[in-house]
């Protein structure tokens, strides 16, 4: 992945470098870990009696355990490791939280347990890296060290696999959707919806979701959720109140909201950056008080936060 700096015009390479050793990395992604996935950092190198050493312990924006594993080029067991840490988080989650209350000022919330994260950092990663990944829900970051001091991280892209389509020899390639575990699905938060309801939640979801294959979608108890790296979407189905809630992402709470449609989230609602919530109703959209292109432009600003 060549970086060039453009000079009046003029391109000129920046060749790659490499960090010292794999703590200097450690250390770097470990101080910015909020900037760049919006993860609070734990502690990092914790020892368990039977699992090994922790690299690095984490709890994301929506209260998801989170482990992370370094590797400073490719290595094989990286993705072994990284199961086994997420193990102790699943056998031991007193110990977790206990850990989390000790290092975080607030939490916010009940812990999820149920959906954690893994997340891997290494330049290259095998079919093999690729495949387990797959099976375990976990996410591949490729990096790049250059000389000018930019760091550079990437998704790495999911395995194709080979499926029969047909029930006889004819095969086709099929990329397979990174779908991680939810203790509560989508269906469930629509479940007692209007169809009215349902309806404009179909058409806002696939609106979002066109915006880039790089956007995630999850649950957790309380809501759907939409990331890249950090969330930039949380919405709630107000079933009584028949309205999506969607909450926004913003840097300093700056949005250009010309129609006035957003509202401050308070902060003592401890939401971080999402500071910004919208609604979207169907009695409101049959009288035309705002268009389904008015939201969408304001997810657009929040995504493009992210990018």
């Amino acid at each position: 992945m060549p970086l060039f700096e453009i000079k009046k015009r003029k391109a000129t390479k920046i060749n790659q470098r490499e960090f010292k050793d794999e703590s200097e990395l450690h250390c770097l992604i470990d101080e910015n870990l909020e900037e760049l996935f919006g993860i609070r950092y734990i502690k990092d190198e914790h020892i368990t009696d039977k699992h090994g050493r922790i690299e690095t312990l984490g709890l994301d924006e929506s209260n998801r355990p989170v482990v992370i594993e370094y590797k400073k080029t490719k290595e094989k067991g990286q993705l072994v490791q990284a199961n086994r840490y997420i193990t102790w988080v699943k056998q031991n989650p007193d110990s977790f939280e206990l850990l989390a209350k000790n290092n975080l000022k607030n939490i916010n919330g009940q812990i999820d347990f149920e959906n954690p994260r893994i997340i891997c950092f290494a330049q290259e990663y095998s079919i093999d890296d690729k495949c387990l990944a797959l099976s375990l829900g976990a996410e591949l970051w490729k990096y790049r060290y250059y000389d000018n001091d930019t760091l550079t991280i990437i998704r790495e892209e999911e395995p194709e696999q080979l499926i029969n389509s047909t029930g006889n020899k004819n095969y086709t390639i099929e990329k397979i959707k990174n779908k991680p575990r939810k203790p509560k699905t989508v269906e469930d938060h629509l479940n007692g919806s209007s169809k009215e309801l349902i309806k404009v939640f179909e058409q806002f979801n696939g609106r979002v979701l066109d915006i880039s294959s790089e956007i995630e979608q999850y649950t957790t108890a309380d809501h759907i959720l939409y990331k890249t790296s950090v969330n930039f979407i949380a919405l709630a189905i107000q079933k009584k109140k028949d309205k999506l809630k969607i909450s926004l992402r913003t840097i300093d709470d700056k949005i250009d909201d010309p129609k006035k449609l957003t509202e401050r989230v308070p902060k003592r609602h401890g939401w971080g950056n999402m500071t910004r919530t919208v609604y979207l109703a169907p009695s409101e959209l049959s009288k035309k008080k705002y268009s389904l292109d008015d939201i969408i432009d304001l997810v657009l600003q929040s995504y493009h936060m992210t990018q």
